[in-house]
């Protein structure tokens, strides 16, 4: 009676305790039951209390521009500061007009749903009628201020023209330089670029 639990229990597994014949099946018995308690404590809710994170999309998040506006005023400041380091060249404004605003394609979650029915005709004849139905709902992602629709790609709006006015430009050969280099920098035939000298 003095013993306690751990030491029967140990007796148990080495053999010394009463009933030897059935010792192995009281032994793995006691360890199923230890096991079963610790499952269930492990599993208790209340053990982790702390916030899970919220799940993310795998979608790449792309950050626009906030208007047309501010894209053609980044195009016209990247291009003076450059046509400004050419040589013959001393102060150059450039004004860019645009075709339309940027497109943006943003992800959707496709579902697609398909039946087939069969109907009988007035003559006994039977005929199989399909139907498809597609739903798209778009992706969305939480920010600090809500949700906002996941970008997967963003399409820079088309350039109209440019006109340049620079302090240089009428040389003829810094002229042509400045419209090979708008030419080149923004993708643009000759014929949408404008040169002028400024007075």
């Amino acid at each position: 009676m003095g013993e306690n639990f751990w030491q029967r229990f140990a007796k148990l597994g080495k053999g010394e305790g009463p009933g030897k014949g059935q010792r192995s099946t009281w032994f793995i018995l006691m360890l199923a039951v230890i096991g079963i308690v610790f499952m269930f404590i492990s599993a208790n809710p209340e053990q982790d209390r702390s916030p899970r994170p919220a799940q993310e999309s795998n979608a790449e998040v792309v950050a626009l521009p906030r208007s047309q506006g501010d894209y053609r005023q980044q195009l016209e400041k990247d291009l003076e500061s450059r046509l400004e380091r050419m040589q013959g060249v001393d102060e150059v404004s450039v004004m860019v007009t645009l075709e339309s605003g940027p497109v943006s394609e943003y992800a959707q979650n496709k579902e697609t749903t398909e039946r087939t029915t069969t109907e009988e005709d007035g003559a006994g004849g039977q005929r199989d009628v399909s139907e498809t139905t597609t739903r798209n709902q778009a992706v969305m992602a939480r920010d600090g201020s809500g949700d906002e629709a996941v970008v997967t790609r963003k399409l820079e709006p088309q350039i109209r023209g440019v006109m340049v006015v620079a302090r240089g430009a009428e040389n003829p050969m810094v002229k042509e330089q400045i419209t090979l280099a708008v030419e080149a920098a923004l993708n643009i035939s000759a014929h949408r670029i404008h040169v002028v000298p400024m007075k």
